[in-house]
């Protein structure tokens, strides 16, 4: 999986996809995502979530992956693509 942290926190927030995050917002819950389960844990169920989320509902799935990058953008901009 190639998201930030910022970007696999708010893909398991309960943000509605699409939803219009702000930089604030996307560093408050990326930080309470750290804090829950630290960077590894949070990458290991961003994983875990994909997987089921890929299975269950794919075109949902694309659409949250796509959002939650996008949104994560305005928090950590320079990041490489």
């Amino acid at each position: 999986m190639h998201l930030s942290f910022a970007a696999q926190a708010l893909y398991l927030s309960a943000h509605e996809t699409g939803t219009l995050v702000t930089p604030y917002e996307a560093q408050q819950v990326r930080a309470e995502a750290v804090r829950r389960w630290g960077y590894d844990q949070l990458r290991a169920e961003a994983f875990k979530a994909a997987l089921f989320c890929s299975m269950v509902e794919p075109d949902a799935h694309a659409d949250r992956f796509e959002w939650a990058e996008a949104a994560a953008f305005v928090e950590e901009p320079y990041r490489a693509p």
